[in-house]
């Protein structure tokens, strides 16, 4: 168990590394915020089709292997990156089509990642908190750290990026070398068909997964939820360069150390149900009350809006964990990787949209008012959505014989 959370945790870092450098990086070079949105799109998106596209073959044994062929393909990827780099070729649009490609991967590993910790672990619901621990969010933590220290001591922080995701994709390889030899006959047991000739027999699936009687009413609200915080990229990014406390750079990366360590400090909030379900009412409170303060600050109050982020982020943190062990918990064992997947789709189409809405919205110099009535609305529909859960789930339980009820006694 712990050399497959380590094992996944660096994997997820060289692409978090390599993620916080190049949006600055990108975001000196093109000038333009829109830009950057679209760049954070095009992450979610492609996320959401490598996810998708591999979801049914996540179900279908040799997990290992396929989690260490897609290290080999980012290995490349980065070298090629870094060869384009060197040689002062690697101009914007460049840029663009080698992120669609990469983050598809870290779709696709993603998915492989979640049946590797749920197997584990031996429970979905486990393993769903400890994937998005050791996701790219969760390894943002130890990410931001590094990717803060690198502009102090080099102008050349891309070509630093690309170095370190080359190497932790090696490094991963190295790890998952004696697992690979190890494994005993049963477990090495599947197939590599990824099922290419009914691609958009997996998108329908995608589409389809996510809605399974079983999984109502709680996939209904993880919608609302990504609604009302999706954009968080974009968010921190324009507040990094408002900002003059700090270098852009190291600001934007700071931003995305507290969003990494939510994930870690709220993961243990999710041990006992009862105690989850009050947790899940404080974070939609504070949600509303983040809305509230930076409509009231307005829009140049840089160190209020900082302030507000680092909130967001834990707010962020918990709902993700909150709702996808309250998703997945129902779901059958053969079918984890495809409804993983249907859940990436959404949660990347979201947010996806969001960083291109938000990084329109806040060209504006009204835009950043728009976004705080946004957390002010989801804060009150979250809170309005539980309280209606909680009440159908205590009048849906089945009173004992002999106990009064409204009428009398039965």
């Amino acid at each position: 168990m712990k050399v497959t959370f380590s094992t996944i945790l660096l994997s997820s870092l060289g692409s978090t590394v390599l993620w916080l450098l190049l949006v600055p990086s990108f975001a000196a070079q093109t000038g333009s915020d829109a830009l950057v949105g679209l760049l954070g799109m095009e992450r979610q998106v492609l996320g959401v089709v490598g996810a998708v596209l591999v979801g049914y073959w996540a179900d279908r044994g040799l997990i290992h292997r396929k989690f260490a062929l897609l290290q080999w393909l980012q290995l490349g990827l980065a070298a090629l990156f870094l060869t384009l780099d060197l040689m002062g070729s690697a101009g914007p649009d460049f840029v663009l089509w080698w992120t669609a490609v990469r983050f598809a991967l870290v779709g696709a590993g993603s998915v492989l990642a979640y049946r590797l910790l749920a197997d584990a672990s031996g429970s979905s619901t486990q393993g769903a908190v400890l994937q998005m621990v050791t996701s790219p969010q969760g390894a943002m933590v130890f990410a931001a750290v590094i990717c803060a220290s690198v502009p102090v001591w080099t102008t050349q922080s891309l070509t630093v990026a690309l170095v370190f995701d080359l190497v932790a994709s090696a490094l991963v390889l190295v790890l998952l070398t004696p697992r690979l030899e190890s494994l005993d006959p049963a477990t090495r047991a599947g197939r590599y068909d990824l099922g290419w000739s009914n691609v958009l027999g997996r998108l329908a699936d995608a589409v389809r997964n996510y809605w399974l009687p079983q999984l109502w009413p709680w996939n209904l609200l993880q919608i609302g939820f990504l609604v009302s915080l999706a954009g968080m990229m974009v968010y921190a990014s324009v507040l990094a360069e408002g900002q003059d406390l700090v270098p852009t750079g190291i600001a934007f990366s700071g931003a995305w150390f507290f969003y990494g360590l939510a994930f870690w400090v709220t993961a243990p909030l999710l041990r006992r149900p009862a105690a989850a379900q009050r947790w899940a009412f404080v974070f939609a409170a504070a949600l509303t009350a983040c809305g509230v303060v930076g409509a009231l600050a307005g829009r140049t109050a840089f160190g209020v809006h900082m302030t507000l982020y680092v909130v967001l982020t834990f707010v962020n943190a918990y709902w993700i964990h909150f709702t996808n062990a309250r998703i997945l918990e129902p779901v059958p064992g053969h079918r984890l990787g495809q409804v993983r997947a249907s859940m990436i789709f959404y949660l990347g189409v979201v947010f996806g949209i969001g960083e291109q809405g938000v990084g329109l919205l806040l060209e504006f110099s009204g835009g950043l008012l728009l976004l705080d009535l946004l957390h002010i609305t989801g804060g009150v529909a979250l809170t309005g959505a539980l309280l209606l859960i909680l009440n159908r789930s205590r009048s849906a339980v089945p009173v004992p014989a002999g106990e009064p009820t409204k009428e009398g006694v039965r």
